[in-house]
């Protein structure tokens, strides 16, 4: 008896053994004739500092409003993996020969998230509202001097009047759905329950939306939305969490309570290098230091300006506080566009010379935003001023409060800040043509050369690409000689995410939110789908 039960023992193990080889063989058999593909599921925690207040693509500002608006909205057009213009709810558009006309066809079976028809007078109530002087929406400079008119109900024509080759990156404006908004008075849109229970056509709609005693957007769950124009997502759900502060942030990643997490400082990655994909993107921004030459006349010199940039290692800078993920740079675009030499910039002894020349001490206020980065660049900054003879002081104001107390009034002597190249057809115009020098516009250095003035001019209405690259780095060169700021790095966009997130192919974003235009294609679950069944 016991002889037959170890025979049954052997006879079982060996059928164990037989089965696991089976399976296993199955298993490389498949490997090798079949693909990997993304299917549908998967839920992903996102962290995003601040509370939405405006789930309007006309009036999203802050980081959590536009990272909920590239979610929920989407626009004619959206942005691909490499920056570049793609279409989403047009399917195609025709330029006239002057450049003045766009005549823009939509596609088939178009639905808002609700199931309602998407169609040509959604778009013209859009762009009606983005210009109306009531609502000050920040999209109004966008979309003065466009006529907008419908053709029919998936046709619409713009008429320009000048000239605007960066025209179409107005396209990727989220259009929200005039079956809803109709109905609120232009005066209360601000105030309607429309900007947080939003309803758009983008990837995701919102499921549920979580509030504080304090009436604050804390969670917001989105659900994908199958009526895409792009496709279906196949990450079933995304949970928003808003958070206080990076730390917050920090401490969420490393307990799981969020998966994902953008725009991290560098100095933060090396706790989560086991733990986390860490993905780097490209980012169209320069930071850098604008000068006040009204404010402090000794700014006026440029032997005096030439000091102050020879004096800093911005390669040092890249190094020590971004921990290499950015880029040195010498001028007013960063290197995708415009590519300068940053690191080959650096003569302390030399600067020291110029500030000794003028045969005075040189004081100046280094005036920056709250964020503990650009506070680590002011004091590397200061202490390089210090260096050469230079005495400064840094003044820090939140966030929030920078346009009404500092840009606004054009207070500060040195004033460090970022400044977003947005779009395919990046348009440098506002930052630095001499008619922008007053607020609203963001000529923060008050510069005006006649020259630059015509080559903004012309990249805004030349056609041919190549021509336009030429121009843009001749943009890039005047500015850099006349030094009314000192341009110091384009930094990386760092996003950390679960090892098991596919598909975020990024190459370039002009900002964080836009990190997000194509999370249509990003997968947590994958399947094989034999080679055989996709010929």
């Amino acid at each position: 008896m016991r002889y037959f039960k170890n025979e049954l023992l052997v006879l079982l193990a060996l059928f164990i053994i037989a089965l696991i080889s089976f399976f296993g063989l199955i298993f490389e058999i498949n490997k090798k004739f079949s693909y990997e593909v993304p299917a549908f599921g998967g839920t992903l925690k996102e962290g995003i500092i601040g509370n939405p207040r405006f789930i309007n693509p006309l009036f999203a500002q802050t980081d959590a409003d536009r990272n909920t608006v590239s979610l929920v909205f989407t626009g004619l057009m959206r942005y691909d993996e490499n920056g570049k213009l793609t279409p989403a709810l047009l399917e195609k558009y025709e330029i006239s020969k002057e450049g003045l006309e766009y005549i823009v066809t939509l596609k088939e079976n178009l639905n808002w998230s609700d199931g309602k028809s998407l169609t040509a007078d959604d778009v013209l109530f859009t762009i009606q509202l983005a210009k109306n002087p009531v609502l000050q929406s920040p999209k109004r400079a966008n979309w003065e001097g466009v006529e907008a008119s419908k053709i029919d109900e998936k046709t619409i024509h713009f008429k320009l009047q000048r000239e605007y080759v960066p025209f179409l990156d107005n396209l990727t404006l989220g259009i929200i759905p005039k079956h809803l908004w109709e109905k609120v008075p232009a005066s209360q849109i601000p105030f309607s329950k429309l900007n947080t229970e939003a309803v758009g056509a983008g990837p995701y709609k919102i499921k549920t939306v979580e509030k504080d005693s304090l009436g604050s957007i804390v969670f917001i769950t989105l659900s994908a939305n199958q009526n895409f124009v792009l496709g279906k997502p196949n990450i079933k759900t995304i949970i928003l969490t808003f958070l206080k502060n990076e730390e917050e942030a920090v401490r969420d990643l490393k307990s799981n309570s969020i998966d994902s997490f953008g725009g991290l400082s560098p100095k933060y990655v090396k706790e989560f290098v086991d733990k986390k994909n860490i993905r780097a993107f490209d980012l169209q921004r320069i930071i850098g230091i604008f000068l006040n030459q009204g404010k402090n006349k000794t700014l006026s010199s440029q032997d005096v300006r030439r000091a102050l940039n020879l004096s800093i290692d911005k390669q040092r800078l890249v190094e020590e506080i971004l921990e290499n993920y950015g880029a040195p740079i010498n001028g007013p675009l960063p290197n995708n566009i415009a590519s300068s030499e940053g690191s080959k910039n650096f003569d302390p002894e030399l600067a020291k010379s110029l500030i000794e020349k003028k045969g005075e001490g040189l004081v100046m206020d280094i005036t920056t935003a709250d964020s503990p980065q650009l506070i680590e660049v002011a004091n590397f900054v200061k202490k390089s001023w210090q260096e050469i003879g230079v005495v400064s002081e840094i003044k820090t104001f939140a966030l929030a409060d920078l346009e009404q107390l500092v840009i606004g009034p054009r207070r500060y002597d040195a004033f460090l800040y970022g400044e977003e190249i947005v779009g395919e057809n990046p348009d440098p115009f506002a930052f630095w043509h001499s008619s922008q020098r007053s607020h609203p516009g963001y000529n923060i250095s008050l510069y005006a050369n006649s020259k630059v003035d015509k080559l903004l001019e012309e990249a805004r209405i030349e056609q041919n690409i190549e021509k336009r690259q030429e121009i843009y780095k001749n943009i890039n060169k005047e500015i850099s000689k006349d030094l009314p700021a000192i341009f110091l790095f384009s930094p990386s966009y760092i996003y950390i995410a679960p090892k098991n997130l596919l598909g975020v192919d990024l190459k370039t974003i002009s900002t964080g939110s836009e990190k997000f235009s194509t999370v249509y294609k990003w997968y947590l679950k994958k399947q094989y789908v034999w080679k055989i069944f996709s010929q």
